[in-house]
């Protein structure tokens, strides 16, 4: 199963601001239309993502991501969301081994540097596909938590798009 961390990540390794928010994407220039993001959520059958990402989406009001298996990391109860295909397993290996079970090929991340950070260290994240955004936080959430060994990537791509850079590596472990 491909497992893909595809993030936005400010020039200084942040994906997000030091009150937490994204909202500094709204404000960073770049045409929407420029970016693969159609292309990418065509390919992608499940999403795994951490319990602040959750809470975010949730606090947005409207699920985005149409009816794609997702599983929540969390201890705690997991509110449901209105259009949102929610996944019974709640932690970060077992929500693998479920969507393994499931037949899902291709698994998205979706936000979280401490749930890229644990899927890193297990050796289950696969790909990381980061927009590299013309703007420095100064701090804020890493985009990955923590690294308790080194980690080796490959580069697959790099593609220049409007105002930002995409990309690509595959892990190994």
């Amino acid at each position: 199963m491909k497992t893909i961390y595809y993030v936005a990540m400010s020039l200084d390794g942040f994906i997000a601001d030091a009150d937490e928010s994204v909202d500094w994407l709204e404000q960073v220039s770049i045409d929407p239309e420029a970016s693969d993001y159609d292309s990418f959520f065509a390919g992608v059958d499940g999403l795994l993502m951490g319990r602040k990402t959750f809470d975010f989406v949730y606090n947005y009001g409207q699920w985005p991501y149409g009816d794609k298996p997702t599983w929540v990391c969390s201890n705690r109860e997991v509110p449901s969301i209105k259009g949102c295909n929610l996944q019974s397993q709640h932690g970060p290996l077992a929500a693998m081994q479920q969507a393994k079970q499931k037949g899902i090929s291709t698994l998205w991340v979706v936000g979280g540097g401490q749930l890229a950070s644990v899927l890193l260290e297990t050796g289950q994240l696969t790909h990381l596909s980061i927009s590299v955004m013309p703007i420095l936080l100064g701090g804020g959430t890493p985009l990955v938590k923590f690294l308790p060994k080194h980690v080796y990537l490959s580069q697959m791509k790099s593609t220049p798009m409007s105002g930002f850079t995409q990309i690509e590596y595959q892990v190994f472990a």
